[in-house]
């Protein structure tokens, strides 16, 4: 048990840390997210209004275009919102001019590596399903078959209800992969957010620091998939069913009004829950970097040293 807490510790303290952030510099993280969310709200509205008069080929165009603007402003947002935490965690004012005044070059170099690292993700992500999660499928349909076989009736609903766990556990499991997929991207792209290096060196810095405590990093990409999985749909499945009731109740589902209230109460209930998981990976690069470069160390060197001359350690 003691050797779970000494492991678990430094994890949730980092966690707590980065939801601490959030709440302290909240309406800076807002604006932050709100110049990702507003263009591609608007984007997707007259996305929805075009489809209604384009043909099919038109409609391939379009879908190209807004995958176009999705890409970069979903880059700019990660950046700004690490960014924004590296600040905030060095003491520093959170502005939005500076968080998000990424250079195009760098913004360039971090869509290159997100390519990248997605296709070797998806494939990673794609053997761990098989190996993990697909023999939990399969042992589901299993149940499935030995259930239509003639099993009776007493023990049906144990059957049932154990089946519903597997599948469950498959889709969680399934989530919990993709989620540290993603939060392993985020962390990856720190050295083009954080550092002022050239694309090979800030490639060299993201792969060392990955592969530095890389066990360590894997649960706290997991952990955090998992808390934004479990408590960010429920936020947001909260807020975009409860905010605009009312108005539907006033005013019927088929008004214009209560639907762009309704979507606006989603997207929200979207941007309350996108700061936190680069903040986590903010903070993740920064202690690991700090690890990595020995700055940990110095600092207690310095303080032994002062320690062993008498004098009170200072950091």
């Amino acid at each position: 048990m003691t050797g779970w807490q000494e492991t678990l510790q430094p994890i949730l303290a980092l966690l707590d840390e980065g939801l601490s952030l959030y709440r302290r510099h909240f309406f800076s993280f807002m604006l932050i997210t709100m110049s990702w969310c507003v263009p591609v709200a608007v984007a997707a509205g007259l996305l929805v209004v075009a489809i209604s008069w384009a043909n099919s080929p038109a409609l391939v165009i379009l879908g190209v275009l807004a995958l176009l603007l999705v890409f970069p402003l979903s880059i700019y947002l990660v950046g700004g919102l690490s960014r924004a935490a590296a600040a905030a965690a060095a003491g520093q004012p959170v502005h939005l001019r500076s968080a998000l005044a990424i250079p195009p070059l760098r913004a360039v170099g971090m869509g290159c590596f997100t390519i990248v690292y997605s296709l070797l993700a998806q494939a990673a992500t794609s053997i761990m399903s098989m190996l993990c999660v697909c023999p939990l499928y399969i042992a589901g349909f299993a149940f499935v078959g030995f259930l239509a076989g003639g099993v009776g009736s007493a023990a049906a609903t144990p059957a049932a209800l154990l089946f519903i766990g597997i599948m469950l556990a498959g889709l969680y499991g399934s989530l919990m992969i993709s989620g540290a997929s993603g939060s392993g991207l985020f962390y990856g792209l720190q050295p083009w957010v954080q550092e002022e290096l050239p694309f090979g060196a800030s490639v060299q810095r993201s792969l060392n620091l990955i592969a530095f405590r890389f066990a360590r990093n894997l649960a706290i990409w997991l952990i955090g998939a998992l808390l934004l999985a479990a408590a960010g749909l429920t936020i947001i499945a909260t807020i975009g069913t409860l905010l605009p009731l009312p108005l539907f109740y006033a005013l019927g589902s088929e008004s214009p009004l209560a639907q762009a209230l309704a979507s606006g109460a989603w997207l929200l209930g979207l941007m309350l829950v996108l700061p936190p998981l680069p903040i986590w990976m903010a903070l993740l690069y920064r202690h690991n970097r700090a690890a990595y470069d020995g700055d940990e160390l110095t600092v207690q060197v310095r303080a032994w040293a002062q320690e062993l001359a008498g004098e009170s350690p200072s950091v």
